[in-house]
């Protein structure tokens, strides 16, 4: 993956899959598949998108993004208290979108 699209923070839920697609190897995403819980990457994988793609946005644009993860649809609810609460619903998401690839 080129430094550029590794660097590049997504607005949207099919950019954070499509880059960790590109990032992640093979054997990265069937280990990822196999987890009980995505909350084993909260200090590798979830600490990355933390520092690369939450802490460098505006809360405005973070909250644009993570709404795109909510399935609640109330617009008024917050939809997160604190930013490891942001990369383990990323995380979550990528699980459940690689497990519906097999």
């Amino acid at each position: 993956m080129s430094k550029d699209k590794a660097d590049a923070i997504p607005k949207t839920k099919e950019e954070c899959f499509n880059i960790l697609d590109e990032m992640l190897s093979d054997e990265d995403k069937q280990s990822i598949v196999k987890m009980d819980d995505a909350f084993e990457l909260h200090f590798s994988l979830g600490m990355w998108i933390r520092n690369k793609w939450i802490y460098p946005q505006s809360q405005e644009d973070v909250d644009k993004l993570l709404r795109q993860f909510d399935d609640s649809g109330d617009e008024d609810m917050p939809l997160f208290i604190h930013p490891d609460d942001y990369s383990s619903t990323i995380l979550e998401a990528y699980q459940e979108y690689l497990k519906s690839k097999e």
